[in-house]
């Protein structure tokens, strides 16, 4: 597994340790003691990561359609890829985008501590995967989607200026139930790259963002029952 592969599964990875997180406490305190990852993404950190990305597809983009696949997805032997690697790359760092935008938010509007924690993992995680994702794009030649493309698991950019307005308890069950669907999308595209994709460390990043992300799934599915 190349270098590229093992940074952005050491990020992805840190996020399965979110399921023996422990049961939140309901009472507006700090759920459970934090698991080992890497420290929080400073919002310098994350606004840099947002901001190095691309927003639009560039003139170079891979194939006919929007998603950048070819008519055949036939891996390109000179790099072990296929359109579906690339499809799964230019997806993947918008919609990472939009999350590291919502753990931003958290960490002003949030009420409850253990919010803010769930968040700045999020975005620790996101962002080296990210990194990963634009390294793969720029030796593909490729652009990532558009920064509002619709896929699985994505907000509209009205829900997330919603999202925005809100605080304390309120943001609180919006961001756990925004963030459920929003993983649950990337998840979807994880395991269509998982089944259609060639490259071996796009496919390795899959299954590892398929794991990481179904722990996030059950203990914000936890937290969520605790406000019911």
């Amino acid at each position: 597994m190349t270098a590229r592969v093992t940074g952005a599964l050491t990020g992805v990875l840190a996020t399965v340790l979110l399921a023996g997180c422990g049961t939140p406490d309901p009472a507006n305190q700090a759920a459970s003691p934090s698991p080992a990852v890497p420290a929080a993404a400073s919002p310098a950190a994350t606004s840099e990561a947002a901001t190095e990305t691309p927003l639009t597809a560039g003139p170079d983009e891979t194939g006919p359609d929007e998603t950048g696949a070819d008519e055949t997805g036939a891996a390109d032997q000179s790099g072990g890829r296929n359109a579906a690697d690339v499809t799964f790359a230019r997806q993947m760092i918008p919609h990472h985008l939009q999350a590291l935008e919502m753990a931003r938010l958290a960490e002003t509007r949030a009420g409850d501590p253990w919010v803010r924690e769930f968040a700045a993992k999020v975005a620790t995680a996101r962002d080296t995967d990210m990194r990963t994702f634009r390294d793969w794009l720029d030796m593909w030649g490729a652009e990532p989607l558009p920064r509002d493309h619709a896929m699985p698991g994505t907000q509209t950019r009205a829900e997330i200026e919603a999202l925005a307005k809100l605080n304390g308890p309120q943001f609180d069950r919006k961001y756990v139930t925004l963030m459920i669907e929003h993983d649950n999308g990337a998840i979807k595209l994880a395991r269509a790259e998982q089944a259609e994709g060639a490259f071996e460390g796009a496919k390795a990043l899959a299954v590892a963002t398929t794991t990481a992300l179904g722990a996030e799934v059950k203990e914000l599915k936890k937290y969520r029952a605790l406000l019911d």
